[in-house]
């Protein structure tokens, strides 16, 4: 069943919202504050469509009934970490919506590597006992807050097979923007809706997928990196300038791999 009434509830705060403090906003050296003002004002005008489209909790059932939202019944999809990598895309739906991959720019939302996974041995031999951290994106009140990734689309066959590879992520709507517009400084940029995978603080199935204890898996890491490089040095600079340890406030720019100390919150959720 949807959860409609969680979006509505959630998003009420954050439409009266829109224009306050820029403190998770991006730093503006990719485009100008005038142009990221017009831009957030699109934004917040597009808050009222974006309630009405349905949230879903892990294992997210029912979720197929969401590509009647969209043209020709093909879903958006927001892949903010291995999704941008065409060859991980590609285990997981047909050839022509890993084509489809187009660079997108997402409103409202935070990349934690927060999603605890269970075995990280597959990207690489010796790992640290602290490395077992993945992406995952967290929803904020403040449409300021930014991250890039990509946008496929998907029928409902690639979207089933894609919520059966995320587990422990809801499915959530949010808003996004054409990369190139967005970098072209076009006014008339179009914002969209797509949906996400969001793995929250809370149990799923009597799981908790979250933690603020692990570090990245570095192998993971540099291969989402890899796959940022692919739309360019400005597109990759952002992905690092809006990607977080668990702890929300360190970039992974500012993150030490060597030393795996002093950083982390080692409580567990």
């Amino acid at each position: 069943m949807s959860k409609i009434i969680a979006v509505v509830l959630g998003l009420y705060f954050f439409i009266n919202n829109v224009f306050a403090s820029h403190e998770e906003s991006t730093v503006h050296t990719y485009w100008d504050v005038a142009y990221e003002r017009v831009l957030l004002q699109k934004v917040g005008a597009k808050l009222p469509e974006l309630v009405t489209f349905p949230f879903y909790q892990y294992p997210n059932a029912e979720h197929t009934a969401i590509v009647d939202l969209f043209p020709d019944h093909k879903v958006l999809i927001f892949g903010y970490g291995s999704l941008m990598n065409k060859v991980s895309a590609a285990r997981s739906m047909k050839s022509e919506a890993v084509e489809s991959m187009q660079p997108v720019v997402a409103f409202g939302v935070k990349r934690l590597f927060n999603y605890k996974v269970t075995d990280p041995s597959r990207w690489g031999p010796d790992q640290n006992r602290k490395e077992r951290a993945m992406l995952n994106l967290a929803q904020t009140v403040n449409i300021g807050s930014m991250a890039n990734g990509v946008i496929l689309e998907v029928d409902a066959q690639d979207l089933s097979s894609l919520v059966a590879r995320e587990t422990g992520y809801d499915l959530v709507p949010i808003l996004v923007a054409s990369w190139d517009d967005v970098q072209a400084q076009n006014v008339d940029v179009e914002i969209r809706i797509a949906y996400t995978f969001v793995a929250v603080n809370e149990l799923r199935n009597n799981i908790a997928y979250t933690s603020t204890e692990y570090y990245p898996v570095i192998g993971y890491l540099h291969a989402v990196q890899e796959a940022a490089k692919t739309y360019g040095e400005e597109f990759a600079s952002f992905w690092n300038a809006t990607t977080y340890l668990a702890n929300g406030t360190t970039p992974i720019e500012g993150w030490d791999e060597v030393t795996f100390q002093g950083i982390l919150c080692t409580q567990k959720p």
